[in-house]
């Protein structure tokens, strides 16, 4: 799925909401880091307030992570908490900010179903001075989670937002050489083996090709490899 936003004189420099410049550090979302750099950071998401009763207080709006693409465009995601009967949402929403225009991508819209993510990890990196593409990993708050990965593609002429398939227990690969090229790792089976969080799990792997007009899967043929899931999500995004 692309949607496309077009702009002008773009030049590379990214912002990012991490504390910290050590690979792979956890940190808090917090403004950091300018210029068009090669960043993998694992965030820790800021958590709503809660009330009384354990249910999310309405009407929060939390910034997880800004990237700044030039001096009119903006990109920010931002959660917009709720709580339900059986499972809150976060409303998790990729925001394109570009002069007095914006666009708003609802993970909930883009993936199904993706309203419970979080973002928990990005990775960029940057194929020319003004061109790049940045990797954001999200995932469900809970043991043996399930995650889903927006895909961030720009240049001198255009902003792309592009999502691939959710994954369970799941991680992308991608390489620094090709970063339109990516493996999406995916645990399958019964209910109940995806249940099971310290199970060894067969994975499928999908080579998956971001295009201009949207992203391509194609799964491995075979069974897959077995893996344990705390060894494949150790790092959602594997950097290559």
């Amino acid at each position: 799925m692309m949607n496309r936003l077009s702009k002008a004189g773009l030049f590379a420099a990214l912002s990012v909401a991490a504390m910290g410049c050590v690979s792979l550090a956890q940190a808090p979302a917090s403004p950091a880091l300018s210029g068009c750099e090669n960043n993998h950071k694992v965030l820790v998401p800021k958590n709503p307030r809660m009330g009384a009763n354990a249910n999310i207080l309405p009407g929060q709006v939390i910034v997880q992570l800004r990237l700044t693409l030039d001096e009119n465009t903006r990109v920010k995601v931002v959660e917009y908490p709720r709580s339900s009967k059986d499972v809150d949402s976060y409303n998790s929403t990729i925001i394109i900010q570009r002069g007095q225009e914006q666009k708003e991508y609802a993970l909930g819209r883009l993936i199904q179903p993706g309203s419970g993510l979080r973002l928990v990890e990005i990775a960029s990196f940057c194929t020319s001075p003004d061109s790049g593409t940045v990797f954001l990993a999200f995932e469900t708050p809970s043991i043996g989670a399930t995650e889903g990965f927006a895909v961030i593609q720009y240049s001198a002429a255009t902003v792309d937002v592009k999502v691939l398939p959710m994954a369970d227990q799941g991680r992308i690969v991608v390489s620094k050489a090709e970063p339109d090229k990516v493996e999406l790792w995916s645990a399958t089976g019964s209910a109940s083996v995806i249940d099971c969080d310290a199970c060894n799990k067969h994975y499928a792997v999908q080579d998956c090709k971001i295009g201009e007009h949207g992203v391509m899967c194609k799964r491995h043929p075979g069974a897959g490899e077995v893996r344990s899931p705390s060894k494949v999500i150790g790092a959602r995004i594997e950097v290559r």
